[in-house]
């Protein structure tokens, strides 16, 4: 999968770095790479949600090389 071709709001599988579990998250967008930084994707997951407090929304960043291994198209 190419990061750089998801649509906002793209349903995606994504698999534990370990490979045992899976969790689903939803692509909200992706920042280029620039000036020696890396492209990041941002991603948001129920599973994430309100761990830390009431107002956490589960988001989180992947870099593009773990996301394009680690994530598939739902």
């Amino acid at each position: 999968m190419r990061p750089s071709t998801l649509k906002t709001g793209a349903k995606l599988r994504i698999t534990t770095t370990l490979g045992d579990d899976t969790y689903t998250a939803f692509f909200v967008r992706r920042q280029p790479a620039r000036a020696g930084r890396k492209a990041t994707n941002h991603l948001r997951s129920t599973d994430f949600a309100e761990l830390e407090s009431s107002d956490e929304i589960g988001s989180f960043v992947m870099s593009d090389y773990d996301l394009s291994r680690r994530g598939e198209i739902v």
